[in-house]
């Protein structure tokens, strides 16, 4: 459960950077690209973590699945920067979070790793979790938004959508397939060794191009992204073995403890208002999470 409580409040963490980000204007793409690189620096001080630069880490199958999901996670951070500037917020938040839904798919339908039976209990949990991320993320519309044709309008949510579940899933299959406990930090380093290599490399095409220019804002926003973005990884690994692998049990629970940790940091950290659409979207995720787990929430009871 530890491991569980400290993903859900470094994913959460990631959230309120982006809103400083966006409050102080830091370029985004440069501190993406900075943060990864400040990500391999943290994995570096982690026992075996110089492990990844030696050629045999590369005979382990999960070395590829790494740099797959290394690949998968600069690509989603910076489609969601992109979607929230032409589509909105709103859209862009929603698309990042019922991505769940594939995971526990996955988990269910093809691992088939789950620790209990699943009822139709469960799966109105699983329901109620889609409705309560959708009514907790929907914002009231600014005024003087972006003009966006349609397609880009569906088509970047679409994307995040589908790179989000596939990336989960990929954590998932590799996890109980090739991934050994001891290897998880080993493994989150070298995804997050991919996404600065690929970043990094995307970046120095811009400055040398003259697309843009790096400043310290972006460095030190990078940097402040960075850390807890190392530990949004390992920390979902972790509780993924602890709780025997069962995604389809543990990705709904800490999707859902993300937006309730959003929701309550937005209002004392930020002053946002939450509509009363959004208050019954957190009340309704309240109750996915007891569908969800009633028997362990009554097995606990006994």
């Amino acid at each position: 459960m530890l491991y569980l409580i400290l993903s859900v409040l470094v994913s959460a963490s990631l959230i309120f950077i982006f809103k400083l980000f966006q409050k102080y204007n830091v370029h985004t793409f440069q501190a993406i690209a900075i943060n990864y690189a400040v990500c391999v620096a943290v994995g570096f001080m982690f026992p075996g973590g110089t492990d990844v630069l030696q050629p045999q880490t590369f005979g382990y199958t999960w070395a590829y699945a790494a740099m797959a999901l290394g690949t998968i996670f600069i690509l989603t951070f910076y489609l969601m920067a992109l979607s929230t500037h032409k589509v909105g917020v709103t859209a862009t938040s929603v698309a990042a979070k019922i991505s769940l839904v594939i995971p526990v798919l996955f988990s269910l339908l093809v691992l088939k790793t789950s620790l209990k039976e699943y009822n139709i209990i469960n799966y109105l949990g699983m329901a109620a979790a889609l409705v309560a991320i959708v009514l907790s993320s929907i914002r009231p519309r600014q005024n003087g938004g972006i003009k966006t044709s349609a397609a880009v309008s569906f088509l970047l949510p679409f994307i995040i959508f589908i790179n989000g579940g596939i990336a989960d899933s990929l954590i998932n299959y590799t996890n109980q397939h090739y991934l050994q406990p001891h290897q998880a930090s080993q493994f989150t380093m070298l995804t997050f060794a991919t996404s600065a290599a690929v970043g990094l490399l995307a970046l120095l095409v811009l400055l040398l191009l003259r697309k843009v220019r790096l400043n310290l804002k972006s460095v030190l926003a990078g940097v402040l992204l960075g850390v807890p973005n190392y530990f949004s990884i390992y920390f979902l690994l972790l509780a993924l073995t602890a709780f025997g692998n069962d995604g389809a049990f543990l990705y709904p629970i800490n999707n859902i403890g993300i937006i309730l940790t959003g929701a309550i940091g937005a209002v004392i950290f930020f002053n946002e208002k939450l509509t009363r659409l959004n208050l019954f979207g957190i009340a309704v995720a309240v109750l996915a999470i007891i569908l969800i787990s009633y028997q362990e929430i009554l097995a606990n009871l006994h």
